[in-house]
């Protein structure tokens, strides 16, 4: 896959995108592990998306990208 736009960073619309696809992804298409190389051939990035628990480290080492701007549900106690 080519993209022209290859070499500039992701706009905060594409990278919203890009998380949300990435949410669908890891719901779909994960089972237990997935091993990826991506990015440049001559300095690669290596990622891993896995459902055990617990994670590698501490699992508040991991953040959860746009947690902040999720809207509230809809509570019954109110």
């Amino acid at each position: 896959m080519y993209d022209e736009r290859h070499d500039e960073r992701l706009s905060d619309e594409e990278l919203e995108l890009f998380v949300q696809y990435l949410h669908r992804f890891a719901n779909h298409d994960v089972d237990i592990c997935l091993a990826l190389e991506a990015g440049d051939t001559e300095n690669p990035v290596y990622v891993m998306f896995g459902r055990d628990y617990p994670p590698v480290g501490d699992a508040s080492d991991y953040r959860r990208p746009f947690a902040d701007r999720r809207q509230p549900t809809a509570d019954s106690h109110d």
